[in-house]
């Protein structure tokens, strides 16, 4: 479907399924039906008293909650520069922090200051849709390297192949959406050799704090690389601040005024209260330990109750808040066309809400969020309904 806007501007009809099925889910509920959501990595764990206490806090006194600070309030900025100090031992001056309302609207910036029409963009494969539709709004290029969905590993023949000398670029997410994959080190290293500092590294790790097996590394502790590398985080995963929308990135010298006065003009300010909750949050890292060791055990459930389902494989997830279900062989022997018609099958079915992998650019997939109270619930049902 092609929406015509302009005559000289065209859009795709790139709907969201993942917000498609979250309203179907929606409706379901309000009929009164047992809806598991499996659908936004948004935890249905209440946020922490103290973070609420703080907003409310900000909200009745006026000099905090009439801040004006399009960059960022510098309360949290401080408080950013100390938590990573303390996590990774890197030393990050306040003033390379921006704060925006979640990572979304900053990689729409950032994509609009470092790319031009035809440059090019070097995404994962599969990819979280923002990178892609932020891509296409500033008419860049699209390429792509892969992630061995066998074994979670980085392709680097695949990297290696897609970029050029005309890739400005580079986004890596670890752990990834939709794959929960985790890339190592050496792999970081591998990246930074290629890329040579040719491009700029784009690093989503709003996973960063969610690792099931072993620690995550961070591209803010390589040393001695040859590209700038730029990071993004939010509270909205390991805080559970979904709705309060509140992000960052971490940028060098001379992106953090070009990036501040496109919020000057599109932004105006960032609401002052859910920032203060953003800093009271930092001060509770116990969250996010709760969220990884509540989410590692819906993995293994999920892996264990897939072993014995016929036509349809769990792919290991590594951390974050998904999992990845490859459903080809079923859907082959059902005759189903889509994953969006999958995941209408199963919501009229089981009443379990899931994210049509054509979302990632994997029409043969679905992805389920651990974050929902009655996931084992959802879980079960799902193996019923592919084993009937």
């Amino acid at each position: 479907m092609m929406l015509q806007v302009k005559d000289n501007i065209q859009y795709h009809d790139e709907r969201f399924l993942m917000f498609v099925m979250d309203q179907v889910a929606n409706e379901y509920e309000r009929e009164g039906k047992d809806v598991v959501r499996m659908t936004l990595g948004k935890s249905e764990l209440p946020v922490r008293e103290e973070i609420t206490e703080s907003m409310a806090d900000a909200l009745r006194d006026f000099s905090k909650s009439a801040l004006v600070f399009p960059g960022g309030l510098p309360e949290l900025k401080e408080e950013l520069s100390k938590h990573y100090e303390e996590r990774y031992n890197l030393q990050i001056s306040p003033n390379n922090f921006v704060i925006s309302v979640g990572t979304s609207t900053l990689f729409r910036n950032l994509f609009h200051v470092l790319l031009k029409e035809g440059d090019e963009v070097l995404l994962p494969f599969p990819y979280y849709s923002l990178y892609h539709f932020c891509a296409l709004l500033v008419g860049a290029t699209i390429k792509y390297y892969n992630i061995d969905t066998n074994n979670m590993g980085l392709d680097i023949d695949s990297f290696k192949r897609n970029f050029s000398d005309r890739t400005k670029v580079v986004v890596i997410n670890s752990p990834g959406n939709p794959l929960g994959n985790i890339l190592t080190r050496e792999e970081l290293y591998k990246v930074d050799e290629i890329v040579g500092g040719r491009a700029v590294v784009i690093n989503d790790e709003i996973y960063a704090n969610i690792c099931f097996d072993e620690p995550g590394e961070s591209v803010m502790q390589l040393e001695n690389t040859k590209s700038t590398f730029i990071t993004t985080n939010a509270f909205s995963k390991g805080y559970r601040m979904y709705s309060r929308r509140v992000g960052y990135c971490i940028v060098p010298d001379e992106l953090v005024t070009p990036l501040t006065v496109i919020q000057h003009h599109t932004l105006l300010t960032l609401d002052p209260v859910v920032q203060f909750g953003a800093i009271e949050a930092l001060r509770h890292q116990e969250d996010v330990k709760e969220l990884e060791d509540m989410f590692r055990v819906h993995r293994d459930y999920t892996m264990e109750m897939f072993e014995e389902v016929p036509l349809v494989e769990a792919l290991y997830s590594k951390g974050g808040f998904y999992i990845v279900l490859e459903c080809a062989a079923y859907m082959k022997a059902k005759g189903i066309e889509t994953s969006l018609e999958l995941a209408e099958r199963l919501m009229e079915a089981t009443y379990v809400a899931t994210v049509p992998g054509s979302d990632f650019g994997l029409p043969t997939t679905l992805r389920l969020s651990f974050s929902s109270k009655k996931y084992k619930a959802g879980i079960d049902r799902l193996v019923s309904f592919f084993q009937a």
